[in-house]
């Protein structure tokens, strides 16, 4: 682990924030590291954690970020055995938790929990069940003394008991919490808004060595209990991370298998019953959901992985709930082997996903443009072709999005405040977004595709489209010689890629823009990008 230390300044909120209307990589400081985790107390205070190999064991660890960059922020670790973060929370930026399980010599798991006072990491005692093993798997902080901390143990009967524990403000204590059946229980996340609502989910059997089903259970500020959930496909499932609104509802994320595949649940719950939602799966690939947040009651993420069948190829999978439906929406992929395994949210459109490629960490955020009664924040943006572009709708009043080229690419219908509304640009241009209620104008720019440098009589590649255009709709292409104006290159195409060969060194600039074929009507050129072509 790298042990620069970061200081207590650089934890602080005074970055000013650079975040993107669409999903967008912030690269991670480099090294074998895995995030199990993640919490954010503003835009500019995010935490991350999970573990760090060292060339012998794996040792807790953590990441900050200010708004700008992670920074790996030391962590002791509680011995010489492996110990592992899985779970984060906080009430302040001086008062955050993490969460996991140790190695001890003897080689029994025990929990192991940390605390951030603003300055720096320190190991807080915490009781462990009897048993052979106990695991902290999420953190929920409703205030200061006020701390929900839930995973599971494996007790002396060989099978895994739900495990609960709670902070005063003094010390951590276990809770009783109730189980499934006979079976194992094991609580994967945990969520709560009030001290006398909170939930906690993950899965459970009835039987030794029988099928897990869903488990939820509910604190109602003095005793935990179990509330009933579905389980559709009537075979394997479980739930991995939850998520309670302002409102007092509450979801959660996980998957099931329907006998060919797994595939994603979405739990909505209120008061004591719930309803599945489908979710938008891959098809013909497995589906996991490993975590839920919500920025507002219409604006919610979940993530994940999928693969195809019979394989362990992960990519990452990112699922977002607009006030009406489940969408799928483009994230960013890490090559083989990508999951996502945590999400946490602020207000306004903004979040943040953390998870491990094949060799190190990856993190991902999204602030989406915020639409009301004073207009578009930011009004100009720029995405890159088939990103996903966010809108969150703020304020007290409804609003509607269109697309004012004519082209009609999209209409939003009306919006409430609180919900959200994602659209994926495909092909390069600039895009221009009307609020059909207050009549205020903002522009998405897509740029076209290039490398940035080339060499003279090689051809470069020029990608314009992320897929081809609908029917009806054609790209048309220009180019800008060394010191001279923009001209026609390639005009009505419906391909998404060309070469070209420059003849000389010298800058040369490249924009396109989508346009009706049949009307003319088309959008504006999108933004310029230049490849600097030399013989060097």
């Amino acid at each position: 682990m790298d042990s620069s230390c970061p200081c207590a300044a650089n934890f602080a909120p005074e970055a000013k924030a650079i975040c993107r209307p669409a999903w967008s990589e912030t690269l991670t400081p480099a090294g074998t590291n895995s995030f199990y985790g993640v919490t954010a107390l503003s835009r500019t205070d995010v935490w991350a954690v999970g573990s760090h190999y060292d060339g012998i064991d794996d040792r807790p660890f953590a990441e900050h970020f200010d708004g700008r960059q992670w920074v790996i922020a030391p962590v002791p670790a509680p011995g010489p055995g492996g110990a592992y973060l899985r779970g984060v929370a906080g009430s302040s930026g001086s008062d955050v938790w993490a969460a996991g399980y140790q190695t001890t010599s003897s080689g029994v798991q025990k929990t192991l929990f940390e605390h951030f006072d603003g300055t720096a990491w320190a190991i807080v005692s915490s009781p462990n069940p009897q048993g052979f093993a106990s695991y902290v798997a999420s953190l929920v902080a409703l205030a200061p003394n006020d701390i929900w901390a839930a995973g599971y143990y494996l007790g002396n009967t060989g099978v895994y008991r739900t495990l609960a524990e709670h902070w005063d403000g003094v010390a951590w204590t276990i809770v009783a919490t109730p189980n499934a059946g006979d079976g194992d229980s094991v609580l994967n996340g945990i969520a709560g808004g009030q001290p006398n609502d909170v939930w906690a989910v993950g899965y459970g059997s009835t039987t030794v060595g029988g099928a897990s089903t869903t488990l939820a259970l509910h604190f109602d500020g003095t005793s935990w209990s179990v509330v009933p959930s579905p389980n559709p496909g009537g075979l394997t499932s479980s739930l991995n991370a939850v998520a309670a609104l302002a409102d007092g509802t509450i979801w959660a994320a996980g998957f099931y298998y329907d006998g060919t595949r797994g595939r994603t649940l979405l739990l909505h719950g209120e008061g004591s019953s719930f309803t599945v939602l489908p979710g938008d799966d891959y098809p013909a690939e497995g589906n996991v959901l490993n975590g839920i947040a919500a920025s507002g009651l219409g604006d919610i993420w979940a993530v994940g992985y999928h693969y195809p069948n019979g394989t362990a190829d992960y990519q990452g999978l990112i699922e977002h709930y607009d006030g009406e439906q489940w969408q799928t929406v483009s994230s960013v992929q890490g090559g083989s082997y990508t999951y996502l395994a945590g999400i946490a949210a602020q207000p306004a459109g903004a979040a943040w996903s953390v998870g491990n490629t094949l060799t190190t960490t990856i993190a991902e955020s999204i602030c989406e443009i915020q639409v009301g009664n004073a207009g578009f924040v930011p009004k100009t943006t720029t995405v890159g072709q088939g990103q996903t572009a966010g809108w969150s709708f703020v304020g007290s009043d409804a609003h509607q999005l269109v697309d004012s080229s004519g082209l009609g690419l999209f209409d939003s219908g009306s919006r409430a405040s609180g919900s959200s509304f994602q659209f994926a640009f495909n092909s390069a241009g600039g895009y221009r977004v009307s609020d059909s209620v207050t009549g205020a104008i903002a522009s998405v720019g897509v740029p076209v595709q290039l490398p940035a440098k080339g060499k003279p009589n090689k051809s470069l590649l020029v990608t314009w489209g992320a897929a081809p255009p609908m029917a009806g709709l054609v790209i048309d292409v220009q180019i800008q010689l060394p010191g001279q104006a923009f001209e026609d290159w390639m005009v009505g195409q419906t391909k998404t890629a060309a070469n070209y060969v420059p003849p000389a060194t010298g800058d040369y600039a490249f924009r396109a823009r989508l346009r009706n074929a049949a009307s003319g009507v088309s959008s504006n050129w999108s933004p310029p990008v230049v490849v600097v072509v030399s013989a060097l």
